[in-house]
């Protein structure tokens, strides 16, 4: 493993601290996982630390764990529902993992869970009178997803962060965004890190900004390039609009759709708010992938099209459970995909009842994936490439030309002088 030097900086901060309480807001790329690791490894090595757990979005479990063993030899045990089962089917029904593992890893959505949330308490019990804390060390990747609210109430992610980080010794927080624009949440994480030093407050008097630079690290990539000859890494280039001129076949799918949204809406017009808001849900999840792309649509309709299927159709109530399932943050991209591609099956259960009155679109929209080639009635969709992807086709030498990867946002308006035009922001 090759350390930059910049990759230092918070190790020698970190060592200056008699208890760890840092922030780590480096820009994303510059290697916070990597900047924990060598904090956490020089601690081991100075036997200030034992007991370490790493609370991370699910999707980055093993990512984590995969990347302490190979650049630092660190193993570390992923602990979940399945781990637990195992655990108790090897020592007994009593067993807790949070007590028999040194160094964890878990989600912090799976930790948030009432009865996990008490197991682990149950661990951190120490014998009165102990001058020490059941446990030694707290990673937090990606902890905005936990800051304090700025208005209301705060999120059951939060909550399980105010009760346990008391737990811990020391405390290493990393995020590429700490700062979501309210000075409330902001201040509300940096209490949390380190309640000497801070407390939550509308506003941060000039001691408090001072206190700031003691425990919150932040370097970006445009810092380190102009520290550097050549520059390490590459000029982001400012976001621009680009004309995108659909294919006759994608002009035609969203045409087919444009119909298919307007035929939904006016048939829920005149019925209670709930089925309002649940035929707004219905071409909403649906609308969304097609703005993604002709596969991804062509998938959630072929969705769709198995709710249709199904001999019951979905109530109002069922597509609202789901709705409130999509919109709920996980923090997992693979779950929030999941939770998508359930939606469109259930609101393709709940377009059956007004499926007679949808038969010219749904042919319409069948009729367009077909021209585009997809084959609904195989399972592969996200396997078969369309004749034409204009998104694609547009982006594709842009990235060839980059230095870096090209990204694509979502298309954000469409152009008047023609349907088949559309407009996709780039970088």
């Amino acid at each position: 493993m090759q350390v930059e030097d910049f990759q230092l900086v918070p190790l020698l901060k970190a060592l200056r601290m008699p208890r760890v309480n840092l922030l780590i807001a480096d820009d994303v790329g510059l290697g916070k996982t990597v900047e924990a690791g060598l904090i956490l490894s020089e601690l081991l090595l100075r036997r200030r630390i034992q007991r370490v757990l790493i609370l991370t979005p699910a999707s980055l479990r093993l990512q984590w764990r995969d990347e302490m063993w190979d650049k630092f030899s660190l193993p570390f045990d992923l602990v979940d529902r399945a781990e637990t089962h195992a655990l108790r089917k090897r020592l007994g029904m009593d067993a807790n993992p949070w007590r028999s593992f040194s160094r964890i890893i878990a989600s912090y959505h799976y930790l948030r869970q009432d009865d996990v949330r008490d197991q682990f308490l149950a661990a951190c019990r120490t014998p009165d009178g102990s001058p020490h804390l059941p446990w030694d060390l707290l990673i937090v990747d990606e902890c905005h997803n936990l800051m304090p609210s700025a208005f209301g109430e705060d999120s059951d992610l939060c909550l399980m962060l105010r009760l346990i980080a008391p737990q811990f010794e020391h405390r290493l927080f990393l995020s590429a965004t700490p700062h979501n624009g309210h000075t409330r949440s902001f201040t509300g994480l940096l209490e949390i890190l380190d309640p000497v030093r801070f407390s939550q407050t509308d506003e941060l008097k000039p001691a408090e900004k001072a206190r700031i630079q003691q425990v919150v690290l932040r370097r970006l990539k445009r810092e380190i390039n102009a520290r550097t000859n050549p520059p390490r890494f590459c000029t982001r280039n400012a976001p621009r609009s680009r004309l995108l001129k659909l294919s006759a076949p994608e002009a035609a799918l969203s045409a087919a759709f444009d119909a298919f949204r307007k035929k939904v809406r006016a048939l829920v017009s005149t019925g209670e708010g709930r089925r309002r808001r649940s035929g707004s849900f219905a071409v909403e999840i649906l609308g969304k992938r097609l703005l993604s792309c002709p596969t991804s649509f062509a998938e959630s309709w072929r969705r769709a099209k198995e709710g249709l299927a199904e001999l019951k159709a979905a109530s109002d109530a069922e597509l609202a459970a789901v709705e409130r399932n999509v919109r709920q943050d996980t923090g997992d991209d693979r779950e929030a995909q999941s939770r998508e591609a359930t939606a469109a099956g259930v609101v393709g259960a709940w377009l059956k009842a007004v499926a007679d009155d949808l038969v010219p679109e749904i042919a319409a929209l069948d009729q367009s994936l077909a021209d585009l080639g997809f084959n609904l009635a195989r399972d592969n969709i996200i396997d078969q490439d369309p004749k034409r992807d204009a998104r694609f086709e547009d982006l594709a030498p842009s990235s060839r030309n980059s230095c870096g990867p090209t990204s694509a946002g979502a298309p954000t308006s469409a152009s008047s002088s023609s349907p088949s035009t559309r407009r996709l922001s780039t970088t």
